[in-house]
């Protein structure tokens, strides 16, 4: 039986409120009671899920992180939607609103990114299948299990699904430190398809040649750029706030 190892009390939470199929909980012996503990140990009951209490000696034996909270479950390997799926989805909204990474690797990143997607509530998070990091255990994690809710599709092809998403009437932005406009400045409400490529190289030539428009965020101090996911929270909730006339 294949399956991964979700670790952390939020993020074990949001799996067991998930759709994936479980097989097993195991819990640290002797762990003081608190709400998220509670909340995990119901959602066990309520799908009916065997609960292993073992020595904390055993627990970090068996943990493959260092933030396990003496929590941890065995789920299904994570379910990707698919590309098919999300397009007819984006079809029956007003004001789609997609986001896409171009060759971020780091596990924490893409759950970091992950997490503030489900957070404004972006419909869909596209990643190609090369040159990206796929959703781990740790991406989960990172997310604190925000991956469990939102739709994350892998591409083959970055360019070519950017074009179908024109076709939808989508305006695809992309993130670049180069750009003349900043986030701010620039028009981010309607159908929209934000584009963030990673922090050492940025997007690829023809991913960013197939933008209808680049934005920046303006730095003030010494460093010349912001972690991926950072910049990628600032632009999406700055999009929100256009998007919600706030």
């Amino acid at each position: 039986m294949r399956y991964e190892q979700v670790e952390g009390r939020r993020a074990v939470l949001e799996a067991l409120r998930g759709d994936r199929e479980v097989y097993e909980l195991l819990l640290a012996e002797g762990m003081q009671p608190g709400r998220v503990l509670d909340d995990i140990q119901a959602a066990a009951r309520g799908r009916r899920l065997a609960v292993s209490y073992l020595p904390r000696r055993e627990i970090e034996r068996l943990a493959i992180s260092d933030t396990h909270q003496g929590v941890i479950l065995r789920v299904e390997p994570y379910r990707y939607a698919s590309f098919k799926a999300v397009y007819r989805d984006l079809e029956g909204k007003d004001d789609p609103f997609v986001v896409l990474l171009d060759s971020v690797t780091d596990p924490r990143n893409l759950g970091s990114v992950a997490r503030t997607c489900e957070a404004a509530g972006v419909d869909a998070l596209l990643l190609p299948r090369s040159r990206s990091a796929p959703v781990t255990p740790a991406v989960f994690h990172s997310s604190s299990g925000a991956v469990e809710n939102l739709a994350i599709a892998t591409i083959p092809n970055l360019v070519s699904v950017m074009k179908e998403l024109k076709k939808l009437g989508m305006w695809v932005v992309g993130a670049d430190v180069s750009a003349e406009k900043t986030c701010f400045e620039a028009d981010l409400t309607g159908p929209l398809a934000l584009v963030m490529g990673s922090e050492g190289e940025g997007m690829h030539r023809l991913v960013r040649e197939t933008c209808d428009i680049l934005v920046h965020i303006p730095m003030y101090g010494k460093v010349s750029s912001l972690n991926v996911s950072v910049a990628a929270a600032i632009i999406i909730y700055e999009a929100l706030r256009q998007r919600k006339g706030l």
